[in-house]
């Protein structure tokens, strides 16, 4: 709550002299002035009460990158740990309607971004987002989440718990001020943030429309790098991406290392499956499934009982370590 920006200077100053210094739309600016009969000291004392900061487009921690968007926010709410701003950020977006199927790789990838110790950036909707942020936790990441409300306004509900964590382990941010609630048209502004805080983005799973894509093309006309994972040819989930792909807007990526060594990154730290604690048993299982297989796969292989071999994948997916898939087959989570 230390970074304010000087409110009275901002209503002095000439539009177009804002304009050209900050690069914010003149209706922007005209937005601002408009507001000057707001009770400014009231207002920062509810945020204060909140727990809530406000920084502005004239801070040192505001990021660069953000910075030089075409539009960039003059003023960002924010919960949580600011300093995530200075980290190096992948936006990971989606459908909210996602398969089992863009459920595991986003799962897959996003565990790999957060061992890899880079901080995911996405929209804290329902689905591919709210998948990214929940494993980035999971993993021991840092994950931002860019929202289309005021930040005293959860939405959605059913990922209250999410935001509550997000606020204490991670960062969410607005530029949308207290009480604002989440209008439709909120969401597309909101894209254009989770782009520009990025170094890139990636698509997991996206129909022929979306708000994911227009993440994706803002991403382009800022000149950022655009991912897509390859899907289903006849899922209309992966119809999206696909079409990026295709189109050579985006380049195609199956795992975490295929972004990372665009920028120079280290690589995914891989966890060594001797370390994973398991029974000799469990670890029978685990070992036959470098390959997704169904119960009766796995018996053949090791010939054990099958209700106690059912018992043992029970085990380890309650671990963590393996998941079932459609199919009544079972894969690998680590």
């Amino acid at each position: 709550m230390d970074n304010f920006i000087n409110f009275d200077e901002i209503f002095q100053r000439d539009l177009n002299d804002l304009h050209n210094e900050f690069g914010v739309s003149i209706d922007d600016i005209k937005k601002i002035h408009s507001s000057r009969n707001i009770e400014l000291e009231k207002y920062i004392s509810e945020l204060k009460k909140k727990n809530i900061g406000l920084i502005s487009i004239r801070d040192s921690i505001y990021p660069e990158e953000l910075k030089n968007i075409v539009q960039p926010p003059v003023f960002i709410h924010y919960k949580g740990n600011i300093n995530l701003l200075k980290s190096k950020k992948i936006a990971i977006v989606g459908t909210r309607k996602c398969s089992t199927y863009g459920k595991l790789v986003c799962e897959k990838i996003v565990e790999e971004l957060a061992l890899a110790k880079i901080t995911t950036v996405s929209g804290l909707a329902i689905g591919i987002d709210e998948i990214c942020h929940r494993v980035t936790l999971d993993n021991g990441g840092n994950t931002i989440a860019v929202v289309g409300s005021g930040l005293d306004i959860i939405y959605p509900k059913k990922n209250i718990k999410l935001w509550e964590q997000i606020s204490k382990d991670g960062l969410l941010l607005s530029e949308f001020p207290l009480k604002t609630k989440p209008f439709a048209y909120n969401f597309p502004l909101r894209n254009r943030i989770i782009a520009g805080l990025s170094l890139g983005v990636l698509l997991i799973e996206s129909r022929k429309k979306g708000g994911s894509l227009i993440t994706a093309e803002i991403a382009l006309e800022e000149g950022r790098d655009v991912f897509a994972v390859p899907g289903d040819i006849y899922s209309t989930t992966s119809e999206g991406t696909n079409n990026l792909i295709k189109n050579s807007s985006a380049k195609l990526v199956t795992k975490a290392s295929d972004i990372l060594v665009e920028y120079g990154l280290k690589g995914v730290k891989k966890r060594d499956s001797k370390k994973l604690n398991l029974t000799d048993k469990e670890y029978k299982i685990y070992n036959v499934l470098e390959r997704e297989k169904n119960l009766d796969e796995i018996i053949q292989k090791i010939s054990m009982d099958p209700g106690e071999a059912l018992s043992i994948l029970m085990e380890l997916e309650v671990k963590k370590i393996i998941c079932s898939i459609p199919g009544g087959k079972y894969r690998r989570k680590l």
